[in-house]
């Protein structure tokens, strides 16, 4: 109940004016940015994928703490930043997408700066409430309603920096990237992460770590082309010193480069190429930008490059391959990149002969293999048609996508493909196949209304930003396919697939009751784990379903009641509430409106707080009394109610606990005036002296009668 009088624990309203207002912050969704500046590399911890993504321009010395679907938290950051240091000064920004044209990825203009970190900022917990405690070198951010709708459908995305200079060189020369993750991110170790709220947080963290004095940066390009078409994209294997993943490999293929931004200096580099079986090393060269002070060496029989980078420099290692020779007449291989399978070829005799038989196995490595079987070398001039037969029992999975015979690039018809063998000419062809690609259907159910739930979904074991879906549900209880960018074909592997839970609103909030994915793990949705989920070639389609359960909010309507004499009044009546959790209203009783008026909207709670209700603001007339009463419903034992006054909203353990899911609390001011007694007052003022005049001038009688009528008259008053 509404108990204690003024010195209450809220803040006064920072309201202003006579506009009505209600603000609950049960509607507030925020971002803490923390910035940290660390003595080395070492000092960094990184993200959960370390590889070849991060942008970080030397390898971090600590691995990181968390695990799938962690949120971020200052404990464990604390933790795992000895040598780091809070860095005051620092900014951040947010946009609507992401991209990278330079060394460090960005958000998309037009982006939202979150102003400078600083020293003693309040530390909040996950549902944005104070916890008593300070945190050096951060800044929190509000976000607006459209900001946070796009957290929800995993569309928000924060960087360090502004999009135009990333490390703020203008502002704070000399820092290096370290490594940066936000709220239940931190799974690529990039310059941009995802701004996702699990179920039941409204606040999260980012942290983003600085390497003071860092070295200049360089860059390495590793390249592979080919002498002539193979006729398929070959992958090309190197061992790299460069390289941050866990096998110190690349891989790409003659279209694709890898781009490496590392540190200027230091030992040199090397790159060694694992040249594929049947290819040889035809060429190695190393070329240099800018004033060529980078040093490269290269040695073709060992197919190593060995670099040393020079600030600011572009070194581009070049290895060219030759694919294997051809063979007199018709050589045939296949290529697959993404599953392996034995297959059967039968190659067609245009003169009506028996047909050739061969096998092959797809090694779905990015590698041909070579059919094996019957002699094609002497075949003669002609048209053959060559006709696949997949897998036994698994036909269905497989399609033949395309075949080259070096430059030339076949159309195939179903699983035959039509390959024409020239006079003295030998051909060497691959045929291409895929299987059908593994899927994951995202699925939303809500019970207790409709929302719109989000999905995250990126590659378990590599450092890419990944994709989203967002599910709107129509029905009670009933499940609601995501729509968004997860590709419809997904490689074989394991997927990282995050829930994000429904915005509250000042109804109530969305907890996660269930989430399960098959095949894959059942998280315990109270730890707001993310599901691991196995594509293979047996089992290539999960489903994940989030269940959501509408909790409605506590709710309190603020009502300021006219009472008295109108004319006591001398403009608005205004009251303002108050609550610890952040929410705050105000009620305006308009000069010409002698009857009621309460909160545009009443306020929404989703965790115990105490409001409090401050002394209303009563413009009265020179001579008007103005009182205060209030009432609340519910009012369990009839506690005494005073203005202004706390109460505590939600169980709390305490005796005045206001714990009723709808709460009203109306204020009376009364203005009490009387107009005919100061006018009456005023008369017999006047005629006071009168009796005294008629005494002195001799009319005694009269004077005395006079006197005894006005004293009558005082007492009746």
């Amino acid at each position: 109940m509404l108990v204690s009088a003024a010195g209450a624990a809220s803040p006064a309203s920072a309201l202003e004016g006579e506009s009505p207002a209600s603000i609950s912050a049960s509607l507030h969704y925020q971002v803490t940015f923390v910035a940290r500046a660390c003595d080395g590399y070492q000092n960094v911890m990184g993200n959960r994928v370390r590889d070849d993504n991060a942008e970080n321009a030397a390898p971090v010395g600590r691995d990181s703490a968390y695990h799938d679907g962690d949120e971020v938290d200052p404990q464990v950051e604390a933790a795992g930043s000895t040598g780091c240091t809070p860095l005051n000064g620092w900014q951040f920004s947010l946009g609507a997408g992401h991209g990278k044209k330079g060394a460090l990825s960005t958000v998309t203009t037009p982006a939202t700066g979150s102003g400078p970190t600083a020293a003693a900022a309040q530390l909040l917990d996950r549902t944005g409430q104070k916890t008593g405690q300070t945190i050096d070198g951060a800044v929190t951010v509000t976000l607006t309603d459209e900001q946070a709708k796009a957290a929800a459908r995993h569309q928000l995305w924060a960087q360090g920096g502004s999009p135009g200079d990333p490390l703020l060189a203008a502002a704070q020369a000399g820092f290096g990237f370290g490594s940066f993750r936000c709220a239940i991110d931190g799974h690529t170790n990039g310059n941009v992460q995802w701004v996702g709220f699990p179920s039941g947080a409204r606040h999260v963290f980012c942290f983003a770590y600085y390497v003071k004095a860092a070295q200049p940066t360089a860059t390495l390009v590793v390249r592979a082309r080919t002498t002539t078409s193979a006729g398929y994209p070959q992958h090309f294997r190197f061992d790299s010193s460069a390289s941050y993943n866990p096998q110190r490999r690349i891989d790409i293929d003659a279209k694709t480069d890898a781009t490496l931004v590392r540190s200027a200096g230091g030992a040199p580099g090397t790159v060694v190429a694992h040249t594929p079986a049947g290819w040889s090393l035809a060429d190695l060269s190393c070329t240099k930008s800018g004033a060529g002070r980078s040093l490269a060496a290269t040695d073709v029989p060992t197919a190593t490059a060995t670099v040393t980078l020079a600030a600011g420099e572009v070194v581009t290692c070049t290895f060219t391959f030759a694919p294997p020779p051809v063979q007199p007449g018709l050589t045939l291989r296949l290529y697959s990149d993404t599953a392996g399978g034995a297959f059967d070829l039968a190659v067609a005799d245009p003169a009506g002969g028996p047909a050739r038989h061969l096998s092959a196995t797809a090694t779905g490595d990015g590698s041909a293999s070579l059919a094996s079987g019957a002699d094609l070398g002497t075949l003669l001039p002609g048209a053959y048609a060559v006709t696949l037969t997949a897998p036994a029992g698994d036909a269905a999975a497989w399609s033949l996508a395309g075949a080259g015979c070096g430059d030339q690039e076949l159309k195939p018809e179903g699983w035959t493909v039509t390959v024409t063998l020239a006079t003295a000419a030998a051909a060497d062809c691959a045929l291409r196949v895929t299987r059908k690609a593994g899927s994951i259907e995202l699925r939303a159910v809500t019970v207790g209304g409709t929302a719109a739930a989000g999905f995250a979904v990126t590659p378990r074991k590599q450092g890419l930003i990944g994709w989203s879906g967002v599910s709107t549900t129509a029905a009670l209880g009933e499940p609601a396919v995501a729509q968004g960018d997860v590709p419809g074909s997904l490689t074989f592997a394991e997927y990282l697939v995050t829930p994000i839970a429904p915005l509250s609103t000042v109804d109530g909030s969305w907890r996660l009751s269930s989430f399960a994915c098959d095949p894959g793990e059942s998280p315990d949705p109270d730890d707001g784990a993310a599901g691991v989920v196995p594509l293979t070639a047996s089992d290539p389609a999960a489903k994940c379903t989030a269940t959501y359960t509408f909790e409605p909010a506590r709710q309190l309507q603020l009502t300021v009641r006219f009472a008295g004499s109108a004319a006591g009044r001398a403009g608005a009546v205004v009251v303002d509430i108050d609550c610890e959790d952040g929410s705050s209203g105000r009620a305006v009783l308009g000069g010409d409106d002698n009857g009621e008026a309460s909160l545009p909207a009443p306020l929404g709670f989703l965790s115990p707080t105490r409001c409090t209700v401050q002394q209303p603001q009563t413009p009265s007339s020179k001579d008007a009394k103005v009182s205060v009463t209030a009432t609340v419903d519910p009012n369990p034992g009839n506690a005494p109610v005073a203005i202004p006054g706390t109460l505590q909203i939600g169980a709390d353990n305490a005796a005045n606990a206001q714990d009723a899911q709808e709460t009203t609390i109306v204020v009376t001011v009364t203005f009490d005036t009387d107009a005919a007694r100061p006018t009456q007052q005023k008369v017999l003022d006047t005629f006071r002296v009168l009796p005294v005049a008629l005494i002195g001038a001799g009319l005694v009688g009269l004077g005395l009668l006079i006197l005894l009528i006005m004293v009558l008259r005082s007492r009746t008053d």
